[in-house]
């Protein structure tokens, strides 16, 4: 992937430029590991979706957003409307073409969670759904939808709003390529 290529190449530049003066003025006698705990993405302001209000409406709370959250979406469905949540998202082609609905326990049959389901006592946060974006689009709530999207499209009057935002936390090799780099003396 280039984009992978291409960080991999500047955080060796970076850790060279910094790293190579420090050895050069006294014998360093340590090895230096950089790394984190997931990729990132760039969203951009056309790829923030707004969570429909019909959705929206299904929900008791939505743990979305444009910084990481909005990638892989914890949906709380009011009590009883689970069946009517999923109608409305099947029944929106902007959701269905860009994110994958499942249920919480579909989720962990699958290994999102890891190898074993989640436990009891976390077990009710997840809520009842999870909505994996599949590609490059975001959910963000309507108050996110007019602070990052449409203000970076000149919308609201307010032209030096930020036009991207860091994001992680689905299936795209940027985000699940986890970089780890060692230098030893």
């Amino acid at each position: 992937n280039n984009s992978l290529d291409t960080t991999e190449t500047a955080t060796n530049n970076i850790i060279d430029e910094n790293i190579t003066p420090c050895k050069e003025k006294e014998r360093v006698d340590a090895t230096l590991i950089v790394t984190a705990d997931h990729g990132h993405i760039t969203v951009q302001p056309e790829d923030m979706i707004e969570l429909p209000q019909d959705v929206l409406d299904c929900l008791e709370y939505a743990n979305l957003g444009v910084h990481g959250k909005g990638r892989h979406a914890y949906l709380h469905c009011r009590s009883g409307l689970q069946s009517t949540l999923q109608a409305r998202w099947r029944a929106n082609p902007k959701l269905t073409s860009n994110f994958l609905l499942l249920t919480i326990e579909e989720a962990a049959r699958y290994g999102l969670f890891g190898p074993e389901p989640p436990i009891f006592k976390v077990r009710p946060r997840m809520g009842d759904f999870v909505s994996i974006s599949m590609g490059a689009p975001t959910l963000v709530s309507p108050m996110e939808a007019a602070k990052y999207r449409d203000a970076s499209m000149g919308k609201n009057g307010n032209d030096n709003a930020t036009k991207c935002q860091g994001a992680h936390g689905s299936l795209l090799p940027e985000e699940m390529y986890i970089p780890f780099v060692m230098c030893v003396p």
